[in-house]
This record gives C-alpha cells, sequence and structure tokens, in this order.
C-alpha cells in the first residue's frame, strides 16, 4: 500500500510531496497517478503532466522489476520539489543499481530493456543516478515552463474571487472527470490482461470485453470479425448491432476494398476512419446499420498474421473519438487479437495431442495382432516384417498351421488410418481365427469373411483387401484367393517372378461375392513373397515410386544370392530402406515370405 505524506508549501516556497510504497508494479502505476494529480494542482501544462507520468512509471517500474529478493521487502521513496523554475524527483530504490550512461541509446525493436532509461533521458533536462550499497537514488529534473504572457502578477489587482472561484473550479471538475477516466480505462485493461492468462471460452470473453470496451470509449456499437483458418475470408464473431450481420468478407486480391472499411483496414495494416466527411460506401456492408456514424476499423495482427477486424462507432457522426478513447480501442483489440491467437493455437495443440495418441493406442494395437512367432513345419520356412508409417494404417499378416499338415498364409490391408483401421485389423484376425476349418479352402474362407464382415465395413465407408494362400508341403502344391490385394510374387533362384493369385473384390464391396481359387505347384527351393502395397508405394527423394517391375528385379537379385528365409526377409527391409533413403514412409509396409526346401 502506498503511504503519502500530504502535500505541503515549506518556508522558502517549494511545494513537496513524498510517498513510500511497496516494489510491486501495481505500486508503480498509483504512484505515477498519485504524482500527475499532485503536478496538475501546480499547475503545469498537459504535455508536462504526461512527461512527468511517463517518467515516474518507468522509473518506478524499473525500481520494482529489478529489485532482488532480499531487498523486495522494503519500501521505496519517492519525493518531488516544485521549485519556482524547476521541478525536481528524487527515487529511492533498493536495487542493485547500475551504471548510468551519458546518453541512453534507443534499443533495438525486438530489446525488451533500455527503452525505461532512454525515455527518462529524452523528456528530462537532467538525470543523476547516486548508486549506493545499501540503497540508490535517482534524480529527475525539469524546468518549469515559464508563464505565459499577459498573465497577471501577484501585486497586479485582484481579479473577481467569485469568477476565479467558478473558473478553478470548472478546471478541477473537467481534471477529475479526465483523471476518473483515464483510471477506469487503466483499471479496465490491468483487469483485460489480468483475464488474458485465465483460460475461458473466446466467445465468453470476447462479449464481456466488448461491452465493458464500448462503456469505457462510450461508443454505441461494435463488429468483430476474426480471419479464418485459411485466411480466406472475415467471418463474423461478435456484434452488438441488431439484424442479420452474419455473412463473410473475401480476402482475395480480386475483391474491391473500397466497398468495406473493415477489408481495406485488413488489407492496409493500418486503422481506417469514417464520419461525416469521409462517410461509410453505400456499398459497404456496415452501411446498411450504421450509415451515418462516426467511428473505425482496426486491423488485429499477432505475430504478422491477420486475426481479424474490430469495427467501432458512434451512431452521431459528429462525436468523434478522443485520442486517448482510440488509444484504448487499440489496445483492447491487439489484446483480444493475443487472446484468440492464444486459444486457437491451445485448441491446435490440444488436438495435435489427441491425435498422437490416438495414433499411438493405434501402433500399439497393430502391432499386438502381428504374431510374436510363426510357426514352421518341416519343408517350410516362414518369416515376416512390418513397418509403421507416420500415419498407423491397418496392415495385417499371419501364418496359421492347420493340424501339422499345412500351413495358412495371411496378408490383409484395412483402408484408412489410425484407430478405426487398427480396429477394424483386429475384428479382421478375430473373425480369421473363428473358422479355422476352412482354412485348406481360401476361396471358401474369403467368402465367409467378407459376408461376416459386410455389414460393419459397409456402414463405416471401409474395406478389406486380403490374400490367403494355403500351402500343402506333402502335396508339394499351394491354393491362393484373393480379395483386392496385390498378387503374390513366386520364384526361384535363377527364375523369374511371376504374379500368381486371383483378385476378386475387397471384402466390404458386394455382400454376395463369391470367391475362388488358384492353384499351383510348389517346387523345392521356390519362394513365395505376400505383401501390401506400402511396399509398392514406397518412394525415394526424387518422388518415384518403387513399382511392382522394380519389387520383382529386386526379389530376384536377393533370392540369387541367398537361401535363408530370415536372411530374405532381412535384405528386402534394407532394400526397402536403402530406395526410400531420408524419406518418410506414406504408408505401413508389411511383407510375408515363404520358402519352399
Amino acid at each position: 500500500m502506498t503511504d503519502v505524506v500530504t502535500p505541503h508549501t515549506n518556508q522558502i516556497g517549494a511545494q513537496f510531496l513524498s510517498l513510500v510504497f511497496a516494489c510491486d508494479l501495481r505500486e508503480s502505476r498509483e504512484v505515477s497517478r498519485c504524482v500527475r494529480q499532485f503536478l496538475a494542482a501546480v499547475p503545469l501544462p498537459e504535455d508536462d503532466l504526461h512527461a512527468w507520468e511517463l517518467m515516474v512509471t518507468e522509473a518506478a517500474n524499473n525500481a520494482a522489476e529489478y529489485v532482488a529478493e532480499e531487498g523486495r521487502q522494503l519500501s521505496n521513496r519517492l519525493e518531488v520539489f516544485c521549485r519556482d523554475h524547476e521541478i525536481e524527483v528524487r527515487l529511492t530504490d533498493h536495487t542493485p543499481g547500475f551504471d548510468m550512461p551519458a546518453q541512453a541509446e534507443l534499443p533495438s525493436i525486438d530489446s525488451e530493456k533500455g527503452r525505461g532509461l532512454f525515455l527518462i533521458q529524452s523528456l528530462a533536462d537532467e538525470v543523476e543516478y547516486l548508486r549506493g550499497r545499501a540503497e540508490n537514488c535517482m534524480v529527475i529534473r525539469k524546468k518549469r515552463p515559464a508563464p505565459v504572457a499577459g498573465t497577471r502578477a501577484a501585486a497586479e489587482p485582484v481579479v473577481d474571487l467569485g469568477s476565479r472561484f467558478i473558473g478553478d473550479e470548472q478546471t478541477l471538475q473537467a481534471m477529475t472527470e479526465e483523471l476518473a477516466s483515464c483510471y477506469e480505462s487503466l483499471s479496465a485493461i490491468f483487469r483485460f490482461t489480468s483475464a488474458l492468462n485465465r483460460p475461458q471460452p473466446t466467445e465468453e470473453f470476447t462479449a464481456t470485453w466488448m461491452r465493458e470496451l464500448l462503456a469505457i470509449v462510450e461508443a454505441d456499437w461494435y463488429v468483430l470479425r476474426l480471419a479464418d483458418p485459411g485466411g480466406k475470408e472475415l467471418r463474423i464473431s461478435a456484434t452488438s448491432l441488431p439484424g442479420s450481420l452474419d455473412y463473410s468478407l473475401s480476402l482475395s486480391p480480386d475483391v474491391s476494398l473500397a466497398n468495406s472499411v473493415e477489408l481495406r483496414a485488413a488489407q492496409s495494416r493500418q486503422d481506417v476512419w469514417f464520419d461525416a466527411n469521409a462517410p461509410l460506401a453505400m456499398s459497404d456492408p456496415l452501411s446498411h446499420v450504421v450509415r451515418h456514424s462516426n467511428g473505425l476499423a482496426h486491423p488485429i495482427f499477432s505475430e504478422e498474421s491477420l486475426v481479424g477486424v474490430l469495427a467501432i462507432g458512434r451512431l452521431s457522426s459528429d462525436a468523434p473519438f478522443k485520442a486517448s478513447q482510440a488509444s484504448v480501442i487499440q489496445t483492447f483489440a491487439d489484446f483480444l487479437g493475443i487472446q484468440i491467437s492464444n486459444a486457437r493455437f491451445r485448441a491446435e495443440h490440444l488436438q495435435a495431442q489427441l491425435t498422437a495418441r490416438e495414433l499411438q493406442i493405434a501402433s500399439n494395437l497393430q502391432r499386438s495382432l502381428l504374431p510374436e512367432k510363426l510357426p514352421q513345419m518341416p519343408g517350410l520356412g516362414v518369416a515376416g516384417y512390418y513397418h509403421s508409417a507416420r500415419q498407423v494404417g491397418g496392415d495385417f499378416y499371419d501364418a496359421i498351421a492347420a493340424d501339422g499338415q499345412g500351413l495358412l498364409l495371411v496378408i490383409a490391408d484395412v483402408m484408412g488410418k489410425g484407430v478405426p483401421a487398427a480396429m477394424f485389423a483386429t475384428i479382421f484376425r478375430s473373425h480369421l481365427h473363428a473358422r479355422l476349418d476352412l482354412v485348406k479352402r481360401p476361396g471358401e474362407f474369403l467368402t465367409w469373411l467378407n459376408r461376416s464382415l459386410f455389414s460393419d465395413l459397409d456402414r463405416m465407408e471401409m474395406f478389406i483387401t486380403a490374400q490367403l494362400v494355403y500351402v500343402d508341403p506333402v502335396a508339394r502344391r499351394f491354393q491362393v484367393a484373393g480379395a483386392g490385394h496385390c498378387p503374390l510374387l513366386m520364384t526361384s533362384a535363377g527364375g523369374t517372378p511371376v504374379e500368381v493369385g486371383n483378385t476378386g473384390f475387397p471384402l466390404g464391396i458386394m455382400p454376395d461375392t463369391r470367391y475362388s481359387e488358384e492353384v499351383r505347384d510348389l517346387p523345392p527351393g521356390a519362394r513365395l513373397l505376400l505383401y501390401t502395397d506400402g511396399v509398392t508405394d514406397t518412394q525415394n527423394a526424387s518422388d518415384e515410386m518403387l513399382g511392382a517391375e522394380r519389387l520383382k528385379q529386386n526379389l530376384q537379385q536377393i533370392i540369387n544370392r541367398c537361401g535363408n528365409t530370415a536372411q530374405t526377409v532381412q535384405d528386402m527391409a534394407v532394400m526397402l530402406q536403402a530406395f526410400q533413403g531420408k524419406e518418410l514412409a506414406a504408408d505401413d509396409q508389411a511383407f510375408l515370405v515363404l520358402a519352399s526346401e
């Protein structure tokens, strides 16, 4: 709390004010208000009052901002001496102190320090800084302006006391009203900035503070439009005007700016004023509800990005805003832009967190579907590979032993990304293991899977591509059935890869689709490759896709130089990574390799 020593005049005619206040920015504002009120009664011209208010504010703020923790409990002291020819202010603080430069330089626009000292030296006639061990004292002096020519000296005949009293009373009343208005504006701004730190709905925040702004600057109406996320148009956010204003203003360069003060403000990045001498154009949308108005359109920016435009005015065209009122409007609007930008950032950050969490859940779910260990049978070797992309999909593979007599290879790809795709992969796996009696008849198995999954897939507008391959190691043959999936590749050392597999509709497209099978011999040394389209769609730095033909060439080179199944899978993975380089995969990559010994 600020303690005030009652202003008085000493024996030699100097007027004196003493203030004791805490090391707190809020106290600093109260000190500057008291000093201005004291000097107004001296009296001083408005320009001098404004200069002293700024200098005292900066000095008191520095005393509160740079004090060490041990000095924060001590009080600062400010003294004002009004002499015949000058005014002197002494501020005693408990900061570590600093070395006063002969002339402070104007700091760069990005610097957050040094502006206060530059401002004080620019406005004062003389500034001293007395640095001590326990406390420091800044002394600021500024000459008092000379009396206006023609004013009466004290020895001249006294004017009519009644007239002088009335004049002084009117002056004091005007000063009181101005001070009250400034205090109300500052108080509202301080409460406004404090409210910025409390999360709340943007709509509620806007409505509350726009009503407060109208009252402070004595305005009659406002219209707030915000730029859409893409910056293509201004959309209505809030307004105090009646009627329908729910339309957008295009920010396209082709739109004529002459038809809207709001668009001109957004384009020029400057306030656009309108009054009786520069009225709203008949084509301006605002003119339909506030044709004869006096006000301005203020563009709101945050870090060079357009946030919106605030149009505010009075219904009387001959009552313009004062400079101080326009300043309050600009301050409120700019702070509101910060709040809106922060709210959008928080929403985007939250959405990013939710998306990341969803993808993590989907990735964990998808990996849990893949078998930890693939079954091995005499004469057959099986190995699989899976690599997750940035956007989790629904790739899935499995190998199911059939009574020790054969092996069912399965590979599938659910259309879509994220949790929905992973969920349908889970459902597909559950259905797959529910009818192990069909493993030796892959065509019939796909027919049943399609019929069972169709209603759920159709409702979600999704589908699944799949391929089932039943391998009989005794008979040395395999049966293939496909549902819109990539055909498998069969090759052997020294041979040429061959595409195998009938392709019907993906699961979930037609409810009554019947899937046929293709039967092929499985010679010794043969290799089967089942893969998802994420393999062939792999792109390199030149935006080239691996493609089916390049995959065949690489597969044959790998088969020619090795015979082990696990080594084949490893070499395939290395080949994909080498082709892809530093590019991130756009889709999941999954494949199965079966080797016939």
